[in-house]
């Protein structure tokens, strides 16, 4: 085996652990005086800069794993309507755990590594690539997450909300209010960490020769 692939397979495990640390343990959510911002997917972002569509997507997998297992370790409202607890458990809870809880994540490592690819053409020093790119691949996790919500358990997340008397207008409302504040808020973080370090990674790759987009 040789040194490259080496690499690649230590990178990989620590991107793995790290989305599992952060996903599973309180690491992976900051806690603000105005609201809570998670973490979980900057590793995801950050693992598509260096791996491309591929690794990213794989990150993004571990990340839905991680909220499949909290559904039980840590169960919420929405883990009550992804699990079925109010109403039993099926095929459509199986689809709710695709389409809510693993679709958004994996979309989460594929999209950046798309926008990382095609801005990197025209900018030298990445930089602004890997700002755009976490944007939209925060911003992916959030309105994907939301929106599969809504598209797929309307009723269910809405009561889980705590809506009362609610309109299909009304629960659009309440979703985009959390894009725009905490959505935002997540994606602003998402550049600040993804850029910095991510620049720093790729420095190390290009040091060592390495390059493990495929």
């Amino acid at each position: 085996m040789n040194t490259g692939k080496i690499h690649k397979m230590v990178l990989y495990a620590l991107f793995i652990a790290i989305v599992l640390v952060l996903g599973l343990t309180p690491l992976g959510f900051i806690n603000l005086p105005i609201a809570s911002v998670t973490t979980v997917h900057i590793p995801v972002i950050i693992a598509a800069y260096c791996f491309g569509v591929k690794g990213g997507a794989l990150m993004g997998f571990f990340f839905g794993l991680t909220s499949l297992i909290r559904c039980f370790t840590t169960p919420d409202a929405v883990a009550a309507i992804i699990l079925g607890t109010n109403t039993g458990f099926g095929f459509y809870n199986v689809l709710l755990i695709i389409l809510i809880l693993f679709m958004p994540r994996i979309l989460t490592g594929i999209f950046p590594a798309l926008v990382f690819k095609g801005i990197s053409k025209f900018d030298k020093t990445k930089l602004g690539a890997m700002s755009v790119s976490a944007f939209t691949g925060s911003m992916t996790n959030t309105v994907f997450f939301l929106g599969s919500l809504y598209l797929f358990a309307y009723e269910q997340a809405a009561e889980g909300f705590g809506l009362v008397n609610y309109t299909p207008v009304s629960f659009i409302k309440v979703l985009l209010g959390i894009v725009a504040f905490n959505g935002v808020l997540e994606a602003l973080t998402a550049v600040i960490i993804c850029t910095a370090v991510g620049k720093a990674i790729l420095i190390y790759l290009d040091k060592k020769g390495l390059s493990f987009k495929e």
